[in-house]
């Protein structure tokens, strides 16, 4: 029994600390690599991570009209660029969506990996720039259109860009 409990132990430690989020294939890790070369002009900065104190945890809350599952969340940061990778799930998978803010406006939208069948037309830049410009203090979810069969993968999008302002604003 005791073995267990220290694996247990262990295994939660490692989750914690772990410099990736997620369990990303080599595949998916080369494909979020690429994602920020390109909005870093390959000078990309190291991964901060933003911790989920309980203050910040409340202020989230607010932000969100719901409460965090995660810890932590990792970011990028050079000057005045912010870039959060952030997973959602669309109808059944993960969709894995870069959003960069700059001077607290969202810059650009980005899905790096899109795991669902159907629904992939949110990948598409027509549907991802609508997000652009988007702030805290604007009520733009209204100002997006939807697709026609994509609404959970619509809805995943406008919840990523949102989790992002957020966070962005709880950076010290």
């Amino acid at each position: 029994m005791r073995p267990l409990i220290i694996f247990i132990i262990l295994s939660s430690y490692l989750l914690v600390v772990s410099p990736v989020s997620n369990a990303y294939s080599a595949d998916e890790k080369n494909k979020i690599q690429l994602f920020l070369n390109q909005v870093f002009d390959d000078e990309v900065p190291p991964a901060k991570r933003l911790w989920l104190t309980a203050e910040l945890k409340s202020s989230l809350s607010q932000l969100l009209n719901q409460s965090p599952t995660k810890l932590s969340y990792r970011y990028w940061q050079a000057d005045d660029t912010v870039v959060w990778v952030l997973d959602e799930i669309g109808k059944e998978r993960d969709i894995t969506t870069g959003i960069v803010v700059k001077n607290n406006q969202v810059y650009d939208v980005a899905v790096i990996i899109y795991r669902e069948s159907k629904g992939g037309e949110v990948q598409i830049p027509w549907f991802t720039a609508q997000f652009r410009q988007a702030t805290t203090q604007h009520n733009w979810q209204k100002d997006i259109d939807g697709i026609s069969g994509a609404t959970l993968s619509v809805n995943a999008l406008k919840k990523q860009v949102t989790t992002a302002l957020a966070l962005n604003s709880l950076i010290p």
